[in-house]
C-alpha cells in the first residue's frame, strides 16, 4: 500500500457534478422494508436493555466475585447478539428505582444488580463503565437510560448509602417525596407508587446533578427518560402536591397567569427536561437526549391545537391527564433531541394501527425540527417467521415517516432477541431490512466543526491505522479492486456505499478480516459524535 487520496482533493472529478451542481444523490423516501433493496446509510437501530426485576439484564443477582463474572459474561453475549443483529445503539438502564448500576455519588447501588438496594457489588464491578466500553468495541453507541422520577413501586424505600463515597440518599427526609396508592379497579388490586416530586424544585435539581454525573463521568452517547412521570391517576386536589400548587397560585395572585393545577403538573415535567437539556448541551453537546413517551399524544387534540397540528388519527392520549406530561411541549422547545414513541401495537391492530400512528409522529417530529425514532413491542406477535416481518414492516414503515437520513427504531426489548423470551428476530433483520451497517443520524439542530480528514493512513500485518483525533470515530471501508471510487459512492450519505463498511471504531485503528485483506481498496473517514461522516481518505492497493 502506498498511495493516499483524499476524497476532498478528488472532488473535482468525482464529486463536482454531484456536490458542486448541487446534484442530489438522493433515493427519496425509502421505500417498506420487506420492498427495498435500498438501506439508510443513516439510521437509529435501537434496543432497549431493561435491568429492573432483571427483565433483560442480569439473570442473576449477588455481590460476590462469581456473580460479577457472570454477569459480565451475560452481558457480553448480549452486546454481541446485539452486534450481529445490526443494532447500533444499546438503551442500557442504568438508573430504574431512585439506584444505580454505577458508581453514583448521589444514589445506592441498585438491587437489581446485587440482590439488596444500597448493597454494593464486588470491589471494581461498574456495569456502565462496563457497558460503554464493550459497546465501543463493537461500534455501537451506549445510551444511559434513566427513569427520573420513580423510587418504588410501593413504600418509599428507606435511606440507603450512596454507591461512591460517604453519605445516604434519603429523599423522604428532604420532603422530595411523592406516594401515591391507586385505588383496585373492578377485578383488580390497588397498586402504591412513590417518585420524586416534580413539582419540588430540589427534587429536580437532583435529578439533573445525577444525570450531569452520568454523562460526564462515563463516555456515554445519549440519555434517554422513559414514560414515568407522575403516578399514574394522581388526584387533582386532594393533598398531594396540592400545597404546592396553591403556593405557586400565591405568587401569581391576581395576574390572571396562574396555570390550572394540570397544566402546573406538566409544566414541573417540562421543566425537568429542559433542566436537563441545558445542563447536557453544556457539559456534552454532543450526547443525544431523547425520551420514550406512550405511542398517543396531543393531549386528545388540546395540545395540537396550541401548535396547530391535527391529532392523531387513531388512539387515545392518556399521558396528558394522568400521568401529566406533553411530548409536543418538548418537541416544540427544542428540550429534546429525539423521541421514541412506544408504538407496542400491530399494524393490523383495530383502534391503534402502527402506520397512522408512525406518520403522526414522524410528521410532528419533523415540524419541530427533531427526530422520531418509534419502539417497537417485538413480542407483539407469538414467536415465528409473521411475527419477524411485522417487525421489518414497521422498520420500513418508520423509515417511510422520517425525515431522510433520520429514520429509527428502537426494539423493546433484548431479551426478545437474545433468547432469553424469543430468538429469530436477530438472524431476520441482519438477512433483510439491517443487511448493511448503519451510521446514526447527525443531530442537524447542532454545529459540529468540520474536524478534517485522518492522515497518515497505513496498514502494516493486516491492520489499517491512523493518528487519532480526540473524541472521534471512525468509518472503515474496503471495497473490492474492480469497484470504481466512483462506483462506490453512496446514493444516500457521504463517502462510499455502507455494504461497503466493514468497522466503526471508536478507537484509530482496525484488524482486517481475512476475506478483505487484499484485492481491495480502503478508506476511512472521521465520525464525529454528533452522527456526522466527513470526508473520507482512500488508500488505494499497490500497482
Amino acid at each position: 500500500m502506498k498511495h493516499r487520496l483524499e476524497i476532498s482533493l478528488i472532488r473535482t472529478w468525482i464529486f463536482a457534478v454531484v456536490c458542486v451542481c448541487g446534484i442530489s444523490l438522493s433515493a427519496g423516501p425509502v421505500p417498506l422494508a420487506e420492498e427495498s433493496t435500498h438501506v439508510p446509510k443513516h439510521e437509529m437501530r435501537g434496543a432497549w436493555l431493561a435491568s429492573v426485576y432483571g427483565i433483560d439484564w442480569p439473570s442473576r443477582q449477588g455481590a460476590t466475585v462469581a456473580v460479577a463474572d457472570e454477569q459480565r459474561r451475560e452481558l457480553i453475549k448480549i452486546l454481541d447478539i446485539l452486534k450481529n443483529a445490526g443494532i447500533n445503539a444499546v438503551m442500557f438502564q442504568v438508573r430504574s428505582m431512585g439506584d444505580a448500576m454505577y458508581a453514583s455519588s448521589f444514589e445506592p447501588w441498585s438491587q437489581y444488580l446485587t440482590g439488596m438496594r444500597g448493597e454494593a457489588p464486588v470491589k471494581g464491578w461498574d456495569p456502565l463503565a462496563f457497558a460503554v466500553d464493550e459497546a465501543h468495541k463493537r461500534g455501537m453507541e451506549l445510551h444511559a437510560w434513566v427513569n427520573p422520577y420513580r423510587l418504588s413501586n410501593g413504600a418509599v424505600p428507606p435511606r440507603a448509602k450512596v454507591a461512591s463515597g460517604s453519605g445516604y440518599f434519603d429523599p423522604a427526609a428532604k420532603g422530595w417525596t411523592m406516594t401515591w396508592r391507586k385505588p383496585a379497579a373492578k377485578g383488580q388490586k390497588s397498586s402504591t407508587v412513590s417518585v420524586l416530586d416534580p413539582g419540588n424544585p430540589e427534587a429536580r435539581k437532583h435529578i439533573v446533578e445525577v444525570c450531569r454525573e452520568i454523562i460526564t463521568k462515563y463516555d456515554v452517547d445519549g440519555l434517554v427518560f422513559d414514560d414515568y412521570f407522575y403516578p399514574d391517576g394522581l388526584p387533582i386536589g386532594n393533598g398531594y402536591d396540592l400545597t404546592e400548587y396553591q403556593n405557586y397560585r400565591t405568587r401569581y395572585k391576581g395576574s390572571g397567569e396562574a396555570m390550572s393545577q394540570a397544566d402546573w403538573r406538566r409544566d414541573n415535567v417540562a421543566r425537568t427536561v429542559a433542566d436537563v437539556k441545558n445542563m447536557i448541551d453544556s457539559e456534552r453537546p454532543w450526547v443525544r437526549f431523547g425520551i420514550s413517551p406512550a405511542g398517543v399524544a396531543g393531549g386528545n387534540g388540546v395540545a395540537c391545537r396550541k401548535y396547530g397540528l391535527d391529532a392523531p388519527d387513531f388512539g387515545k392520549d392518556w399521558m396528558y391527564d394522568r400521568i401529566y406530561c406533553d411530548p409536543l411541549q418538548w418537541l416544540a422547545e427544542g428540550t429534546v433531541d429525539y423521541v421514541s414513541p412506544q408504538l407496542y401495537w400491530a399494524s393490523d391492530h383495530a383502534t391503534n394501527p402502527y402506520e397512522p400512528l408512525s406518520r403522526w409522529w414522524g410528521t410532528v417530529a419533523e415540524r419541530f425540527g427533531r427526530d422520531c425514532y418509534p419502539s417497537q413491542n417485538v413480542g407483539v406477535l407469538p414467536e415465528c417467521e409473521q411475527a419477524w416481518e411485522e417487525q421489518s414492516f414497521q422498520v420500513g414503515i418508520n423509515r417511510r415517516h422520517s425525515a431522510q437520513e433520520h429514520a429509527g427504531s428502537i426494539f423493546y426489548s433484548t431479551a426478545h432477541l437474545t433468547g432469553k423470551k424469543m430468538k429469530g428476530l436477530g438472524d431476520y433483520l441482519i438477512a433483510g431490512c439491517y443487511r448493511y451497517p448503519a451510521l446514526m443520524p447527525p443531530i442537524r439542530w447542532k454545529d459540529a466543526k468540520n474536524p478534517g480528514t485522518v492522515r497518515k493512513i497505513g496498514l502494516t500485518d493486516g491492520i489499517l491505522s491512523w493518528p487519532p483525533v480526540e473524541n472521534m470515530r471512525y468509518v472503515v471501508y474496503a471495497v473490492p479492486e474492480e469497484v470504481t471510487l466512483l462506483d462506490a459512492l453512496a446514493e444516500n450519505g457521504r463517502n462510499f456505499d455502507s455494504q461497503y463498511i466493514i468497522g466503526i471504531t471508536y478507537g484509530n485503528s482496525l484488524e482486517l478480516a481475512a476475506d478483505k485483506m487484499g484485492k481491495h481498496w480502503y478508506a476511512v473517514a472521521l465520525y464525529d459524535r454528533f452522527g456526522n461522516e466527513w470526508d473520507a481518505v482512500v488508500l488505494e492497493p499497490d500497482k
